[in-house]
């Protein structure tokens, strides 16, 4: 989704899409971005879904053993990233 010229990337909560999104920046080993977004916005990856992510990584656990045990945290947390100086202008102070 593009907004004005900005380059956003929403997800409304946990999905396939998101954790495939997740997991490409978690393994990302370039110090360059490993996408081309100005703008993120979904769940939070916090601790307690990274205990997760790294269980599915290392092959402890299904991508539906990983949802499923993500229903059980209580709510969901949304973060913002602004990943560019572009996103970044858009910022004003209230």
């Amino acid at each position: 989704m593009t907004s004005g010229e900005l380059k956003v990337l929403v997800f409304d909560g946990y999905s396939h899409e998101w954790a495939d999104f997740i997991f490409l920046n978690r393994n990302n080993k370039f110090q360059n971005q490993a996408h081309d977004y100005d703008i993120v916005y979904g769940p939070i990856a916090n601790d307690r879904v990274g205990v997760q992510i790294g269980k599915y990584e290392a092959g402890d656990i299904t991508l539906d053993q990983f949802f499923d045990n993500l229903k059980y945290f209580k709510g969901v947390t949304f973060q913002s990233f602004f990943g560019t100086e572009a996103a970044l202008a858009k910022l004003t102070q209230v």
